[in-house]
């Protein structure tokens, strides 16, 4: 997975004259591969967004290094609303750091590692998002990409994991969930055994939820602990999410991590010296998700006829947690915290109704995207992972021609920049002719299907020729 096949990508889709020219022959760039969730995040969070701007001064504001006192505290409450009665004395705001994205986190949490505990090897577990890649290379650290022997499968299964970690005793294991970009998971026993063969052999586990789409329907992850209450914040772990993929808010670059203490210390003083801290804007949208989110999986519990007092007593809870962490205001404009503007902007069934609805649509575009990629490239596709959870699909094509020159064709003549399997491998060969291809389909309907269409055409011309 190296930062140098992605740059060779970029380099090539971002050259401003050929740019030009694809969108002169195709009418713009279809964004089949981007990772990203390029659909419409939430009302609710849109519009809370748009009063905050207008009703408080979060905007003109520095945020504190560790980043909005709100966001941290609604992060811890949803958790423990995840996790159970047993994590509320294990995960506090200590535990917790916002960051610049998930890259901030992982930036700061890999310096932590090499500088800290002197960590010099890491495996990846599955293919991943390159941006491992440039850290590791500028901290020293040796990676390697750990990848099934089994077909139909990239994320390598627990014997497979247990056989290289037993052999080669990384000092970092690092594991996506669902991965990027085959949208795999372990079960959560399979998990379990990957946490406890983590803890047995000495390996630090950084955990990375971004490519969730948190979508209701889908129930929970399995989370990052052996079996049993979760007591407390094991100090090997590091625990990685953000907003971008989840709820389509890449653009106001919001991560966090959860770790133990000593690692959340060095990373927001990591922070505040190089990338100081997320921007204040939006942190009312970002609280409200949060939530939200335990709103909505309180509501999946309740009994019928319980609603109205599940959505009370949970937001309730909610205040409780923010007017106790986050007593005072971010925007330095007033002494109250940002709980009683939520409250007061918000009719929280309304809220909950609206949230649950935008998001089912996510989740219906998604499915009806991969519906049309299947059914129109069918004589196309030689084979496809079976997605298990998120909005990337991997794939593999029977292009007749090696992954650099399927790039290069696909974006000149069906207006498609396509991510391929050397911006997530461990290598940069892109001559062979056997190669996944990273599918995302989080796009609006119209765009998406413009570039199926681009690309059937370009293959079927291409078949009928040879």
């Amino acid at each position: 997975m190296t930062y140098r096949s992605l740059e060779r990508a970029n380099a090539y889709f971002y050259d401003p004259e050929r740019r030009l020219a694809v969108v002169k022959r195709h009418g713009g760039v279809s964004y089949l591969s981007s990772g990203v969730n390029h659909l419409k995040a939430p009302e609710v969070l849109l519009d809370l967004a748009g009063r905050e701007f207008k009703e408080r001064r979060l905007i003109e504001n520095y945020s504190a290094p560790s980043g909005a006192l709100g966001i941290g505290a609604a992060i811890s409450f949803e958790l423990h609303e995840r996790l159970g009665r047993s994590a509320f004395g294990a995960i506090g705001p200590a535990n917790i750091c916002l960051t610049v994205g998930a890259t901030g986190a992982l930036a700061g949490a890999f310096r932590y590692l090499a500088e800290v505990t002197g960590a010099r090897t890491a495996l990846v577990l599955g293919l991943n998002y390159s941006f491992f890649s440039t850290i590791c290379d500028s901290l020293g650290i040796r990676y390697r990409i750990l990848r099934s022997e089994e077909r139909g499968r990239l994320l390598p299964s627990v014997a497979e994991v247990r056989h290289r970690i037993s052999t080669e005793r990384p000092a970092i294991v690092v594991l996506s969930q669902p991965t990027n970009p085959s949208g795999e998971l372990f079960t959560a026993h399979e998990l379990q055994q990957v946490v406890e063969m983590a803890e047995e052999f000495g390996c630090w586990l950084v955990f990375d939820e971004v490519p969730s789409l948190a979508a209701p329907d889908e129930g929970d992850l399995p989370a990052p602990f052996p079996a049993g209450a979760v007591t407390f914040v094991s100090p090997r772990l590091i625990w990685i999410n953000s907003y971008s993929k989840s709820r389509s808010l890449a653009g106001l670059r919001a991560g966090y991590m959860v770790a133990a203490p000593t690692v959340v210390d060095f990373v927001r003083k990591y922070n505040e010296r190089l990338l100081w801290s997320p921007v204040n804007a939006g942190s009312s949208a970002l609280i409200a998700d949060m939530v939200l989110r335990a709103v909505l999986r309180a509501l999946g519990k309740c009994e019928a006829g319980q609603e109205a007092r599940t959505i009370s007593r949970t937001v309730k809870r909610a205040g409780h947690y923010l007017q106790a962490f986050a007593p005072y205001s971010d925007d330095f404009s007033r002494l109250d915290g940002i709980w009683r503007f939520l409250d007061g902007a918000l009719d929280w069934p309304d809220a909950c109704a609206s949230y649950g609805r935008d998001l089912a649509r996510v989740g219906e575009i998604c499915r009806a995207n991969w519906q049309m990629f299947s059914s129109d490239l069918a004589p196309h596709i030689t084979e496809a992972i079976h997605l298990k959870s998120g909005f990337n699909h991997c794939v593999k094509l029977d292009a007749a021609m090696s992954e650099w020159e399927f790039v290069v064709s696909a974006y000149d003549q069906a207006g498609i920049d396509f991510y391929t399997e050397t911006v997530f491998a461990d290598h940069d060969d892109a001559d062979t002719h056997d190669f996944w291809i990273r599918i995302s389909c989080a796009v609006e309907p119209d765009m998406f299907s413009c570039g199926v269409r681009n690309l059937a055409a370009v293959l079927d011309a291409r078949s009928a020729r040879h």
